[in-house]
């Protein structure tokens, strides 16, 4: 398998992404104010793990781009890559406690305030493996996935869950309405922003929803992506970060308004995004108001922020590399723990492979005994860690390193350390700070 670079694909020329909207226009508002904000190079698709016995066959990979919309503050990736790339998917929420801990407090507030009355359904769109479902119906909701992954709703359907393994669009949408009626609560967590034709999806959103329904959204933020340099969570799947200021742009175009939003803690820092059809019966908070003025004060609309942030990532790629290269010059060993998506990104961007990192240790079993795309580097158990520790693991589920590190104690009371690579890279743990 050949090392991503950034000047040309993976074991051969790039394939041509598909045309989209976003390649001119801003998805969300359809302005045309969009600058280049980061090039990546050509990339392999992020969730597209390779298995070992395939080591040495193409791998289609894609320029990785983005660019950031200066009248509402949308960050997107301008073209997508073939739809049938993510018929079959190996990212699962269950993997991690702190999402599932999430989904769960989530599934008792939706009860608790009954936000799906005993006559009403809840559907949740991009379901994945159903977590968010199963915790809803635990607690007595009827509701309905829909997830295009093949793989994946075969275990929502286990669970006696109905599931549409489909994209979600017009006609998912008037086929749930046929079936069901129209639903009380619409989901979708960290799902919108795959999205390419958000026009097009939250029409068919806003025609399913009751009168008095919510569609909820959960979505990373598109201002703590850049003040704390997440790059790695742009990659062809995530074709756009949202600000508040693109969903009320989005929503209102689509007969929705955002009524209420709230800061979560999960992915490296997330918004809730609650919406209700235009003139709807709640009334609309303060928060929402508080969220647009902070956009305009923390710089998302000004060319600036983003010419800021491109030289950090810069910055951030070299540092990481020399930190990697000076532990090899000391004869350390480093592995990564965590083979999220935007794990593979930067691995790709920094130009890291087996010479520099050993292994990737992830719980999932979905992605164990295959290699990362494009870099190569084998994919293992985490019980790998204590049966062939490294010196260092490089963190590339660093959302999540309170929930690792926990795990990880016997690899740190052994003087194993993390380095941590965002927002700027650092070593945590060990007797000491630095190599």
């Amino acid at each position: 398998m050949a090392d991503t670079d950034r000047g040309g694909g993976v074991n051969g020329p790039a394939p041509a992404a598909e045309a989209t909207l976003g390649a001119h226009r801003c998805r969300a508002c359809l302005g045309r104010r969009l600058i280049d904000v980061l090039d990546l190079g050509v990339q392999p698709i992020a969730n597209r793990y390779v298995d070992a016995a395939e080591r040495d066959e193409p791998e289609p990979a894609f320029p990785l781009r983005a660019s950031a919309c200066l009248d509402c503050a949308l960050m997107q990736v301008p073209d997508r890559v073939p739809a049938e790339f993510f018929r079959h998917y190996l990212y699962v929420p269950s993997a991690a406690e702190g999402l599932r801990r999430h989904f769960s407090a989530l599934a008792e507030r939706l009860a608790v305030e009954s936000y799906v009355p005993a006559s009403g359904y809840l559907v949740d769109i991009g379901c994945n493996e159903g977590v968010l479902l199963r915790a809803c119906a635990e607690r007595g909701l009827r509701v309905v996935g829909v997830d295009p992954a093949e793989n994946l709703i075969e275990r929502v359907r286990a669970a006696r869950i109905e599931v549409a393994g489909e994209y979600f669009g017009g006609r998912v949408a008037d086929a749930l309405r046929a079936r069901h009626g129209r639903a009380s609560v619409i989901t979708t967590t960290n799902t919108f922003n795959h999205v390419d034709d958000l026009h097009e999806f939250v029409r068919a959103v806003r025609d399913l929803l009751a009168d008095d329904g919510v569609f909820l959204v959960e979505v990373p933020h598109a201002a703590d992506l850049l003040e704390r340099n997440e790059f790695d969570t742009i990659y062809h799947e995530h074709l756009s970060e949202f600000s508040v200021r693109s969903l009320v742009e989005l929503f209102g175009a689509c007969g929705l308004e955002v009524y209420d939003v709230e800061a979560l803690a999960v992915h490296g820092g997330s918004m809730r995004v609650w919406g209700q059809h235009a003139r709807g019966p709640r009334r609309a908070s303060a928060a929402v108001g508080h969220w647009l003025a902070e956009e305009e004060a923390r710089g998302l609309f000004a060319p600036a922020t983003y010419d800021a942030f491109r030289a950090r990532v810069e910055d951030l790629r070299a540092t990481l590399r020399a930190e990697i290269a000076a532990l090899r010059a000391q004869g350390k060993r480093v592995a990564a723990y965590g083979a999220p998506a935007k794990g593979m990104t930067l691995l790709a961007y920094c130009g890291l492979g087996p010479d520099e990192i050993a292994y990737v240790a992830d719980r999932s079993p979905l992605k164990q005994r295959r290699l990362t795309p494009g870099t190569g580097i084998p994919i293992v158990s985490p019980e790998r860690i204590a049966d062939d520790p490294p010196d260092v693991l490089l963190v590339l589920a660093w959302n999540y390193l309170d929930e690792i590190a926990h795990q990880q104690a016997d690899f740190v009371r052994r003087g194993g350390r993390f380095l941590v690579p965002i927002p700027t890279p650092r070593f945590v743990g060990g007797a000491t700070a630095a190599p």
